[in-house]
């Protein structure tokens, strides 16, 4: 990866880890809107369980540079599990359902950038 690209990688995953992570600890902690978001959805405490849990371990992931790619992916899953659901059930009455489509195009690029990381997984699978 050329640095330009690595550069603007990094400032992309710092940037969703810094939209994730605190969604990540509301869900985890059980923050009222947090709790109120997923009843609507009829997701909790389960889901919201789920959700936060697989936000951190997103985080986590695109902290390591040799599994950011996979942070990315995890992150894009999220993200557009969080779209149809604001589509679905609760609309676009938030800035968190924007915030979700900036992380959907943030982790596509990432995970363009470091495209190459993907054979890891081919590898896993053999």
């Amino acid at each position: 990866m050329k640095p330009t690209q690595q550069i603007v990688s990094w400032v992309l995953q710092l940037g969703i880890i810094a939209l994730l992570a605190p969604a990540a600890y509301y869900k985890l902690t059980g923050h009222n809107e947090s709790t109120a978001l997923f009843t609507t959805l009829g997701m909790e405490p389960g889901g919201r369980y789920i959700i936060g849990f697989l936000e951190a371990t997103a985080c986590a992931l695109l902290l390591t540079p040799n599994s950011a790619v996979h942070g990315a992916i995890l992150t894009l899953g999220i993200m557009i599990g969080a779209i149809i659901a604001h589509l679905s059930k609760i609309w676009f009455d938030s800035m968190f359902a924007y915030f979700s489509i900036a992380l959907v195009i943030a982790s596509s690029i990432v995970i363009y950038l470091r495209r190459k990381q993907i054979k890891s997984i081919a590898r896993m699978l053999n």
